[in-house]
């Protein structure tokens, strides 16, 4: 009964059910998720996942839309196996959105190879002992 009024789009206070889904989040997920979202809980703050819930509420319509489909896809974007690429829901939602992943593992794997490359160059120079 309830499903068949929700409305289309979603309202704001339709959408903050991502408050409860990011307090159901498995213990390996809400690491990830605090991370993409740039929120990082010190010892004598609030748990990521409070601090997660309290930046969400700030969140426009938009903004949770593209939260509550992020929180959907967490499990496959992280995970390793590659066994059964035609069940991948991220694979999905990419070709979905028109999201060309050749071009885009293409160029992810450049950007880290530059990275290494610089860190390979930049090494720091040995230190001499002076005599005082």
């Amino acid at each position: 009964m309830i499903l068949q009024r929700v409305s289309a789009p979603l309202k704001k206070a339709d959408l903050l059910v991502s408050h409860y889904l990011i307090g159901h989040l498995s213990y390996s997920q809400v690491p990830a998720l605090a991370k993409r979202h740039k929120i990082e809980a010190k010892k004598d703050s609030p748990s990521a996942q409070e601090l997660l819930a309290k930046q969400v509420g700030r969140y426009d319509e938009s903004e949770l839309c593209k939260l509550l489909l992020e929180i959907s896809l967490l499990d496959s974007a992280y995970q390793r196996s590659t066994a059964n690429r035609g069940d991948d829901l991220l694979l999905d939602v990419a070709k979905r959105y028109r999201v060309d992943t050749e071009k885009l593992q293409t160029a992810v794997a450049k950007d880290f190879a530059a990275k290494r490359d610089k860190k390979a160059r930049v090494k720091p120079k040995p230190r001499t002992k002076t005599a005082a």
